[in-house]
């Protein structure tokens, strides 16, 4: 299954293919939280500020779950 997740600064699409919706929470998570940090936007950021387990679980129900590619803008 595809989930993905849109960055809440800048509106990118992330995106990957698991089989556990747990295991695409925490990559998504890490993968946003790289993408802020490389772009130097984590500190303008409010939505990744909390412990991470809070933001996995936070990002786990918010999920978009499709069965075909979503065309985003990054894969992981």
């Amino acid at each position: 299954m595809y989930y993905s997740f849109s960055c809440s600064y800048c509106s990118k699409v992330f995106y990957t293919y698991q089989d556990h919706k747990e295991t695409a929470a925490r990559i998504l998570y890490e993968g946003i939280k790289t993408h802020l940090i490389e772009y130097d936007e984590d500190r303008k950021e409010y939505q990744f500020d909390e412990d991470p387990s809070i933001e996995i679980d936070q990002m786990y129900y918010a999920l978009i779950e499709t069965e075909d590619d979503p065309r985003g803008d990054y894969q992981l």
